[in-house]
């Protein structure tokens, strides 16, 4: 299996993981803030939301496992 991870360096895997995090934050936000803005709460904008979210930051909390077992 190829692992994205390797081709990166420690600082690489890092910045990505950061960067990985906040989009994480920010699709979060929208999802919540949107329905708020719009008044009413459309239930599979924010599952679709929170569920994006969730797998950016699994994304994320793996580059950076990868990262600190060096």
């Amino acid at each position: 299996m190829y692992n994205i991870s390797t081709c990166m360096n420690k600082k690489q895997r890092e910045n990505t993981a950061k960067y990985l995090y906040d989009i994480s934050k920010g699709i979060a936000l929208l999802a919540v803030v949107g329905n708020l803005v719009q008044g009413k709460w459309d239930i599979l904008s924010l599952i679709f939301g929170v569920s994006t979210s969730i797998m950016f930051f699994i994304g994320a909390y793996l580059l950076e496992r990868n990262t600190n077992n060096e």
